[in-house]
């Protein structure tokens, strides 16, 4: 949700960066087909989704970027906030429209008629009259019939009598709603929420009490359509008023509980997560971003025992006032708020305590346990150097008295942007120096950063439908990194963005089943859940940040102020940006058309790669589309697979790796020649280099003798190569085997200099792309060799970096020491088994011998698998008296054990939520299946318990999808590939967990493709490379 967490799916957890058996592998299976990062793991330690890096939505395809035409392309949209464009009604309609009625002015923007199953209704009188069916407004979007203009909201969170079966939300909403065209009904939002009939009422602005006729609900749409009589008239205003009881459980959506333990005591808060569609679970509501309007809360809790004394409550705005009401509750009573989408409303009723600062304009507060808020303290100073850092950028200051961070023990997503308090799960927001790993510190940063950045992008505006999802969370993904920059510049945080977006979004965006950035056919909630994935963050991010270097930095951010101080409190569509960063360009005197380039960026699937050929006077660059799999899948392409894209280079012959001098291929071309002077001579390893730092989207081919003068330079001064383009040649390479480009054993040399590689974003890109190998080899008969390899290449890096760094050491040192301790004890380093041993055994038996936090994670993992089940059983017990983060590092390390029978029973905990946390099942999941002798386990396991998992546990669709991929990422078989087949077809077509399936598939396809084409080629590399070895 703003950070969603995903297993390179986007944002992926920071704790589990050489964590599991995995380790520093846990690698995008790009080449094979899987993009479930073991990457991963470790970009949410260090990312930022990951997770970075939690970005990005949309609805249809080209949209003409002047049109005048008065259609209506989507009947039930809300009137946009700004200039109209063709996907804007400027009449609202609930006249139902054909069912494959399109805008002739809108090209692929069909509507359809709206299901009606599950309609539930009670007659309340049965006058004659004419009701305008909701059955007439497109699937699951409400008509724009009624808006609503404001929201009285009262609700009580009964959570005291400490028995979750107990727990309920009772409360009340008064909403007062503008009717822009006549009707007869009121439709809006609920779900899994009880009312009485005969508390829903409807007055009109001079509170007349209206009829209501009829009240029925759809279960499936989620609606409440309450009929009256007469029929509502445009123009006026009307008041809806309604009491209701809310569920209060712990399902990690709408308005939930958590828990956490002091002392031996289970202690309850409740607390919220509306993002996306989660609002309408706590009170009706018009739960569309569109719908904006302004807010009026009321919380109430109870004070009377010394065991809920110190309770208290919060949300978006500043605590107004509070009094006793009758039954002895404390109201508290919350100042009005902006306007703004029901999404971003939070509540919380907790203990906690916090630490403030005041600044001229605004106040920051950091709420956590009393236990743990004391280090919350690194994530407030970040934040208040971040938010006044945005408000400088912008020039646009943050437009609320106050700004809540607050640590949660149970958080489906890594953090979620509520505007005045944001929501976090708790390990991403404490930092603690004496235990905290590097990757752990940083990504509280990260997170944080990116948080704040939503103040802008997601809150100030909106986008008009979640198809544009990547409005907030592709800007909110690029400008974390911006946002790190502000207060920890010495870290450098730039030079990894490609190898934590780029690098991710390449990987998922191969296949011909991608999808564009702008989405289409985005109706339901499943269809937004699935949109908080890689493509809207990791993509999203890359492309702002391609865009940022060929605008230049500084048209950008003015192009970005003027844009959001023209929306501000309203909804936009991408078309809009383009329009604003087109006149900021020409405004600066440059001839850019924004919308021109862009489009081919979010209106397709898939990226180009550039292949660069060159002679003493000229450049050449042909694009074409780089694709892996049957290319008659997916989706049309607008610009049929051509790309506008800003070409960059530099050479040996005057190395400049600041040099923004863009050459365009344009969409219109598969081929551009550009003039270029030079002497280079591949003979004489003399070279070029393209795409100067990666910042632009694409991969990039030469040819051989180009390849080997760089791969030489590599090895003779590494250094003369930009670190991130050290990446690139590594990553472009093995991507380029995949489309039979390049030959496997070139590609495999560019891992040669890595004996004396010392900069982590490198070592990063290389233990991913051999990660992937490694996966592939696990169970065949030359992974000894593979191993023997390993060991080989990490000796001389991990003899320098060792278990412990001095005081003060870099980021770039801590971070590398993680994935190189982490590499050397997978691979069976004998010093690093044996030290990392020694460790775990020392601070099992005695918790003041603190383990170096940079290598917690293999330490934990290691000796687990050296020990037996005694061990196992002890660590599990230990784990709820740890920090969350060491929480976090146990989850993954339980899952190294070599004991089959504990391995299994691991699997069982997993889904039991008196062992192991909901938000954490999907990790302890995947801790099994990356162990080699987990992965059947686990999959047998899931096959025999699919049921449960998925009716009665209820796992989420997107845990599934991402215990799927990772499951993908190492089966090699088809054999393997059948048995997943079969769990798919046994489910029918018309399962929510088809598409999931499907893109495992793909993974297994092109991991079964890879093995067969390059195993004899694998072998020989190894026989070679291992051969001094005696293996």
């Amino acid at each position: 949700m703003s950070y969603k967490l995903q297993t390179f799916d986007g944002i992926n957890e920071p704790s589990s960066l050489a964590t599991s058996q995995d380790g520093l592998y846990n690698t995008p299976s790009r080449k094979s087909g899987c993009y479930v990062s073991a990457k991963t793991g470790f970009i949410l330690t260090f990312l930022a989704m990951a997770t970075a890096a939690m970005v990005g939505v949309i609805v249809t395809f080209a949209v003409p970027k002047t049109d005048s035409s008065d259609c209506n392309c989507g009947a039930t949209q809300a009137p946009v906030v700004g200039n109209p464009d063709c996907t804007t009604p400027s009449t609202p309609s609930t006249a139902a429209p054909p069912p494959t009625a399109t805008c002739p002015a809108c090209p692929d923007c069909p509507t359809s008629t709206m299901h009606t199953q599950e309609m539930t209704s009670t007659q309340m009188t049965t006058p004659d009259m004419t009701t305008s069916s909701p059955t007439a407004s497109p699937s699951y979007r409400l008509p724009t019939s009624l808006l609503p203009v404001h929201y009285t909201v009262r609700l009580r969170p009964d959570l005291y009598s400490k028995i979750p079966a107990n727990f309920s939300t009772p409360g009340s909403v008064k909403i007062l709603m503008n009717c822009t065209e006549n009707t007869n009904n009121i439709t809006l939002h609920i779900n899994k929420i009880t009312y009485d009939n005969s508390t829903v009422k409807v007055f009109d602005s001079d509170g007349k009490t209206l009829t209501v006729s009829m009240i029925s609900e759809n279960k499936e749409l989620q609606f409440l359509i309450i009929h009256v009589n007469p029929g509502l008239m445009a123009g006026n205003m009307y008041t809806l008023e309604m009491s209701f009881t809310a569920a209060l459980v712990d399902d990690l959506a709408g308005l939930y509980y958590s828990t956490f333990d002091r002392n031996g005591t289970t202690m309850y808060l409740a607390v919220t997560q509306f993002q996306a569609t989660d609002a309408r679970k706590s009170f009706p509501c018009f739960d569309e971003p569109a719908l904006k309007a302004k807010f009026n809360i009321t919380l109430e809790r109870r004070n009377d025992t010394d065991e809920f004394r110190d309770y208290i409550t919060l949300s978006n705005m500043p605590l107004e006032r509070s009094y006793q009401t009758d039954d002895g509750f404390i109201a508290d009573v919350f100042q009005e708020t902006v306007v703004m989408p029901t999404y971003l409303l939070a509540f919380a009723v907790c203990d906690f305590k916090y630490l403030s600062n005041a600044t001229e304009n605004w106040t920051m507060n950091t709420y956590a346990s009393k236990e743990e808020y004391l280090e919350t303290a690194f994530a407030l100073e970040v934040g208040v150097d971040m938010l006044r850092g945005f408000e400088e950028y912008f020039e646009i200051p943050f437009v609320l008295p106050k700004l809540d961070q607050i640590a949660i023990p149970d958080f489906g997503a890594g953090a979620m942007e509520n505007w005045g308090l944001i929501t976090y799960r708790t390990q991403y927001m404490l930092y603690n120096p004496n235990v905290t790993t590097a990757g752990t510190h940083r990504f509280v940063a990260v997170i944080v950063a990116h948080e704040l950045a939503h103040m802008w992008f997601g809150n100030l505006i909106s986008p008009q439908w979640w198809d544009d999802l990547w409005l907030n969370e592709g800007f909110a993904s690029f400008f974390e990194y911006v946002g790190v920059n502000f207060t920890r510049p010495e870290w450098n945080i730039h030079d990894a963005f490609a190898i934590e977006n780029m690098h991710p979004a390449f990987s998922v965006d191969s296949y011909p089943t991608s999808r564009p950035i702008f989405a289409t056919n985005v109706n339901s909630p499943d269809d937004i859940e699935r949109l908080f994935d890689t493509i809207t963050y990791q993509k999203g991010a890359s492309v702002i940040r391609m865009m940022w270097n060929f605008l230049g930095p500084e048209t950008l951010r003015k192009g970005l102020s003027n844009y959001i101080k023209r929306k501000e409190y309203g909804n936009v569509r991408h078309q809009e940006l383009w329009q604003a960063l087109s006149q900021q360009a020409m405004t600066d005197g440059k001839d850019i058309d924004v919308q021109d380039i862009m489009d081919t960026w979010i209106l397709q699937q898939n990226y180009p790669v550039v292949m660069v050929t060159f002679d003493n006077t000229h450049i050449r660059a042909v694009q074409s589309r780089y694709v892996l799999g049957n290319t008659s899948e997916g989706t049309h392409s607008p610009f049929n697979f051509t790309w506008s894209i800003p070409f960059t280079f530099t050479s040996s012959q005057g190395t400049n790796y600041d040099n923004n001098d863009i050459h365009w291929i344009y969409r219109n071309q598969t081929e551009a020649t550009f003039d270029w002077t030079n002497t280079i001579d591949n003979s004489n390893n003399q070279w070029l280099l393209a795409n100067v730092q990666q910042f632009g989207y694409y991969r990039v081919n030469y040819e051989e003798g180009n390849w080997r003068a760089l791969i030489q330079q590599l090895k003779v001064n590494y250094a003369r190569i930009h670190l991130s383009n050290r990446a690139q040649i590594i990553t472009d390479l093995m991507a380029l085997v995949s489309l039979d480009s390049v030959n496997i054993s070139l590609a495999l040399s560019s891992l040669d200099y890595l004996d004396q590689e010392t900069e982590f974003v490198p070592w990063y890109a290389a233990l991913g792309e051999i990660g992937y190998i490694r996966n592939m080899l696990l169970t065949k008969p030359i992974f000894g060799k593979f191993e023997a390899y390993m060991r080989m290449k990490l000796e001389t890096i991990y003899g320098k970096i060792g278990f412990k760094g001095e005081e003060g050491e870099s980021m770039n040192n801590r971070l590398l020491r993680s994935y190189i301790v982490g590499g050397a004890c997978y691979y069976y380093n004998k010093n690093c088994t044996e030290h990392a041993v020694g460790l775990f055994n020392d601070w099992l038996n005695d918790e003041t011998q603190l383990i170096p936090p940079d290598v917690k994670s293999r330490v934990m993992c290691t000796g687990i698998r050296e020990s037996r089940s005694d061990t196992w059983d002890k660590l599990f017990v230990r784990m709820a008296s740890q920090t969350p983060s060491d929480q976090a590092i146990i989850l993954s390390a339980l899952g190294c054990s070599r004991e089959h029978w504990v391995l299994e029973r691991y699997m069982t905990y997993a889904f039991d939520d008196t062992k192991i946390r909901r938000q954490d099942a999907r990790s302890a999941v995947l801790a099994v299946i990356y162990n080699p002798l987990g992965r059947d386990l686990a999959w047998n396991y899931i096959q025999r318990n699919w049921n449960h998992i998925t009716t009665v546990y209820e796992m989420s669709g997107g845990n599934i999808n991402r215990i799927l991929r990772g499951l993908a990422s190492r089966l090699t078989t088809q054999y393997q590939r059948d048995q997943l087949a079969h769990l798919r077809e046994s489910l029918g077509g018309n399962s929510p967990y088809t598409p999931f399936f499907d893109n495992a598939l793909q993974d297994v396809d092109l991991n079964v493709a890879y093995v067969t084409k390059h195993y004899a080629e694998l072998e020989n590399w190894l026989n070679e490379a291992t051969s001094t070895q005696g293996v």
